[in-house]
């Protein structure tokens, strides 16, 4: 927030006044009584033909107040099917099915890279691990003030739950979430850790389907909501010798920084 000087419209008659009176210089004087020759100006006061002008710019030496914001707002259910439904090839990822009996029947796998690889189901996955963050979602090419930005409170699996698991190599560097689709995704694995980033099976109380659609959906802080891969069946640790480009590094959306922020977390 930058400082400011604010200006009354006293001020503009004030300048107003000071032409007027230098027009009335060139007049016959009114028979007016004169003022004393030892009349003072205070302050920013000036004198001119026997008329007082008081300068009404006002400066504040110091500024006090408060500045507060609420991200804990969840965005209904309804909304944000309207919204991320509609355009969920753009927005999350590729799916053909949105519409699910029981997205903990849904068998997942962990692979690569790993000590011991496996495949569970959602359900058995997430009676072993499973947390609620309240995050965001946010299109990286939504604008200020634009309605592509949700915000949920969002169930699922770590995603640190499933490499240590599955007991991932330590000289890893890439994950990469592939989709019943096909789909696939690769991240740093360093960024995917950092981001806090779960493998969500309920929003808000519900199935995905009641909202953002499909079984499940990677979510991450932090970032375009274009990297929500959703449906993911296999998830794949590697070894490579180059690392993936970091989600938005190459994006030309104008709003990749302010995408999928973290606003807090419980239980």
């Amino acid at each position: 927030m930058k400082a400011t000087t604010k200006y009354g419209r006293g001020a503009l008659s004030a300048v107003a006044g000071l032409t007027m009176m230098a027009s009335m210089a060139a007049a016959p004087a009114l028979a007016n009584p004169a003022p004393s020759d030892k009349a003072e100006a205070s302050g920013t006061e000036a004198k001119a033909q026997s008329t007082t002008v008081q300068n009404t710019q006002v400066k504040v030496a110091e500024v006090a107040g408060e500045f507060s914001f609420d991200q804990g707002n969840l965005t209904p259910n309804e909304v944000i099917k309207n919204f991320f439904q509609r355009a969920t090839q753009a927005l999350c990822g590729a799916t053909t099915n949105l519409e699910v009996d029981n997205p903990l029947e849904w068998k997942l796998s962990v692979a690569g890279d790993v000590d011991q690889e496996f495949t569970a189901s959602v359900g058995e996955l997430a009676s072993e691990e499973s947390v609620n963050k309240v995050m965001g979602c946010t299109c990286g090419g939504n604008p200020a003030g634009g309605r592509a930005t949700i915000t949920a409170d969002v169930k699922g699996i770590p995603v640190d739950h499933l490499l240590n698991r599955a007991g991932m190599a330590s000289g890893a560097n890439t994950i990469t979430f592939v989709s019943a689709d096909g789909t696939s995704v690769a991240f740093p694995l360093g960024y995917v850790i950092g981001r806090h980033a779960v493998l969500s099976y309920e929003i808000n109380d519900e199935d995905l389907s009641a909202s953002v659609g499909g079984n499940n959906q990677l979510w991450m802080t932090k970032t375009p909501a274009n990297y929500f891969v959703r449906d993911v069946v296999r998830i794949v640790v590697s070894t490579e010798d180059e690392v993936p480009a970091a989600p938005g590094a190459n994006d030309e959306h104008p709003n990749s920084p302010n995408a999928g922020v973290l606003a807090a977390t419980q239980g």
